[in-house]
């Protein structure tokens, strides 16, 4: 079982590391929760999970807080969260994909620029901590 697990989270890395802004990586994941990803032009990064909105932002918000020395700011409506992380503002939104299914979008800005990288970090820790919060009551 916790070999699937490292196939499945090594799986889900190398799908996120875009070759180009505007990359698209598309593939089932052995039992992940990672669907789709895309990084759009302007540095966001979008991705389609197997898990419903309830569920994706209420861990979106737990992670966002662990990563964060801050507090999130987190619109429950919207589903939409701002956090600080390592100085960039990161935001992150929460939308229903279709059933039992969601999509998230994340960005980042520093000193009012993209910060790609910190928005991949945090793309990459929420899927991985979906992932891991999904498998684990197996």
């Amino acid at each position: 079982m916790r070999s699937t697990n490292t196939v499945s989270l090594v799986l889900a890395s190398l799908l996120l590391v875009p070759v180009a802004s505007s990359c698209v990586a598309v593939a089932a994941v052995g039992a992940g929760v990672l669907v789709g990803q895309k990084v759009l032009d302007d540095n966001v990064y979008l991705g389609q999970l197997t898990t419903d909105a309830n569920r994706t932002w209420a861990q979106t918000k737990t992670t966002l807080s662990h990563m964060s020395l801050k507090p999130v700011d987190a619109n429950n409506e919207v589903r939409r969260a701002i956090a600080d992380i390592d100085g960039s503002k990161v935001t992150v939104v929460v939308e229903t994909y279709d059933l039992n299914r969601s999509q998230i979008r994340v960005s980042a800005t520093k000193f009012g620029f993209s910060s790609s990288e910190t928005a991949r970090v945090v793309f990459e820790r929420i899927t991985a901590d979906l992932d891991r919060s999904t498998h684990s009551g197996e």
